[in-house]
């Protein structure tokens, strides 16, 4: 059959280092503008609406990595490439992609340029590994494109020697293959959608021909370092993502891992016993891991026996499908982890939370994401002495929370905790102002932390829930931040003697002498002792009686509870609550993140409340 390339003033004998390293920049930005288009289509596996959101996140690294890389020969550049997008993979489809790429760099390690035929020879041997890299491959996916784009690059290629060619007559089968996925899952036949990890495979090729048809070399080369956001394409505020979908569990989880001969094949059956979706992708020494599970800690747990983790992550999909079910909404609320709004108020009103960082005996964790209180808890009992300490969110992963809701959302409000008390806020303030965000996020200092940021948190996200402006959400949020109080009984005095805010001589002579504190959070945002008790066992009556000293008699409140390892205790507190107060609703009861517990200790508990007018001081 005639190719309708052959006649084409276009010809392309080889590909070398330089041309490939701005070819794939070249793709990678063509999918970063489709973002919001795939996230409007993320129907498989599970519609949480962050295909666009993760493949863009995937190609964004490899963007930045590539663009500090000085032009190499073609192996090392593909090498470099893979390392990059691994390292940034995000979700099932950043996974496939850059497993494809660390199997073409397998394969072409050693080449300094090369043609035709050895580049499709390549590329269908990456993508048969990229197919191998998932425990359950189903067809009618990404992984059937890919297929079907190296298979016909290879046929091609075997009767020219013209690279245009092959990859043209390559894009035209791939888009082919895209249109069949839509009859080939019922998922997608369902929601007459195609595959969104599929198309933004066909959207990266796109961009890569487009650079090799038209592009220069220095167009390129001139805007490098530019900062080009991950685009949230209008479709994105149209989605309206269907309930369920291939996966019936509840949490993305992710990670690097690496190590020493790490057995690939073992990793992902293992794996496969605690969830699906799992694709282990890379080396013997580094991989990818993505897995859906409803025990992420349990799946990082099994995974430290193999190697060292890093760049982990959880998300939670049935959080991220409610946010995509509100597409449109003026305004969405983050937080993040030591502001602890209880579980059912995150997926009710659909608010993202980014980790704080907690480290123990050496190893770092994502707080309650890859540490949850009760594994925390269990430390602590296991090695009462070990050391552990906090540090703020990394700014990626304040970017990565940012993307997604403001794919869904105009604008996001950041509330959190103390700045007083945390550099939290300011690495939040550090994300809003990015100007890829131009302006649409605001933060809150809400003045607080633990259950009593989550009051704020809840009147911020009550608001956006009822359809508020960014503007609105943000003075809700502070106009109850100067009004909430929080009183915490910590009846272990031990975390706070090591962490240095009890100091060390009064921090003895309290233990001597059996005297708690009872601690609170005054109008600037700044620890105080608010009183003490005599007694651990007496932080329940403490905290009644702290409560009905402040509240005038009938007035309404709304109240919170948070315990670190203390649920009975909290049980009596709520049950003391009731008994003295106006309940405004009913209190929910919550743990106390880990990386609040750090420093409060085991058996704190902590109660805020917002009342409905004035409050004694």
């Amino acid at each position: 059959m005639k190719n309708r390339y052959c006649n084409s003033v276009m010809q392309i004998a080889y590909i070398d280092g330089n041309r490939f390293r701005l070819a794939l920049i070249a793709g990678a930005r063509r999918l970063m503008e489709h973002a919001g288009q795939l996230n409007a289509i993320n129907v498989f596996p599970v519609p949480d609406g962050d295909t666009g959101t993760n493949m863009a996140g995937t190609a964004r690294t490899m963007i930045d990595g590539l663009a500090r890389s000085s032009p190499l020969p073609l192996g090392e550049t593909t090498r470099a490439a893979a390392e990059f997008a691994l390292s940034g993979a995000r979700g099932n489809s950043g996974a496939i992609l850059a497993q494809f790429l660390y199997g073409l760099a397998d394969e072409l390690e050693h080449e300094f340029r090369i043609g035709a035929r050895r580049f499709a020879a390549a590329a269908k041997s990456a993508a048969a590994r990229t197919w191998h890299a998932l425990s359950s491959p189903r067809e009618g996916t990404i992984l059937t494109v890919l297929k079907d784009w190296s298979e016909t690059a290879q046929r091609l290629a075997s009767r020219t020697d013209d690279l245009f060619v092959v990859l043209m007559g390559a894009l035209d089968a791939a888009r082919a293959s895209l249109a069949r996925t839509a009859e080939i899952l019922p998922e997608l036949r369902k929601a007459g959608v195609v595959d969104a990890g599929a198309l933004g495979w066909i959207h990266f090729l796109e961009g890569i021909m487009a650079f090799i048809s038209g592009g220069r070399i220095r167009d390129i080369a001139r805007t490098l370092s530019a900062d080009e956001g991950e685009s949230d394409d209008a479709m994105a505020a149209e989605a309206l993502l269907p309930e369920g979908g291939g996966s019936t569990f509840r949490y993305c989880t992710e990670c690097l891992l690496s190590g020493v001969n790490l057995d690939l094949d073992g990793l992902r059956t293992r794996l496969a016993a605690m969830g699906d979706s799992v694709v282990v992708a890379g080396s013997s020494t580094r991989a990818k891991i993505h897995l859906h599970t409803d025990e992420p800690t349990g799946a990082f747990r099994f995974l430290e026996t193999a190697g060292r983790l890093e760049a982990q992550k959880v998300d939670d999909m049935l959080l991220q499908r409610r946010i995509a079910a509100n597409a449109g909404r003026p305004c969405a609320v983050l937080i993040d982890s030591a502001c602890d709004l209880p579980g059912e108020l995150l997926l009710e009103l659909g608010v993202e939370r980014v980790p704080v960082q907690v480290e123990v005996g050496g190893r770092a964790y994502l707080d309650r994401e890859c540490l949850s209180p009760d594994e925390f808890y269990a430390m602590l009992r296991a090695d009462p002495g070990v050391s552990v300490s906090t540090s703020q969110p990394s700014p990626a992963s304040f970017a990565r929370k940012l993307d997604l809701l403001l794919g869904h959302a105009g604008e996001a409000v950041y509330v959190g905790i103390s700045g007083a008390l945390s550099g939290t806020l300011e690495a939040g303030v550090r994300a809003a102002h990015a100007e890829r965000y131009g302006g649409r996020v605001r933060v809150v200092d809400s003045l607080n932390i633990s259950v009593g940021a989550a009051l704020v948190a809840r009147r911020a996200a009550e608001a956006a829930a009822a359809g508020r402006s960014g503007s609105e959400v943000a003075m809700i949020a502070e106009d109850a931040a100067r009004r909430v109080r929080l009183l915490v009984a910590v009846p272990d005095l031990s975390g706070l003697i090591r962490s240095g805010r009890l100091g060390g001589v009064k921090g003895l002579a309290a233990r001597w002498l059996g005297f708690r504190p009872i601690i609170t959070i005054d109008p600037d945002g700044k620890a105080a002792a608010k009183g003490f008790y005599l007694g651990a066992a007496n932080g329940v009556k403490a905290l009644v009686s702290a409560l009905k000293r402040r509240v005038p008699a009938g007035t309404s409140v709304d109240v919170l509870v948070a315990h670190a390892d203390a649920a009975d205790e909290a049980a009596r507190l709520v049950r003391g609550i009731g008994a003295v107060a106006t309940l405004e609703r009913e209190i929910l009861v919550t743990s106390v993140s880990p990386a609040l517990a750090a420093h409060a200790g085991a058996g704190a508990l902590a109660l805020a409340f917002l009342p409905a007018r004035a409050w004694k001081p």
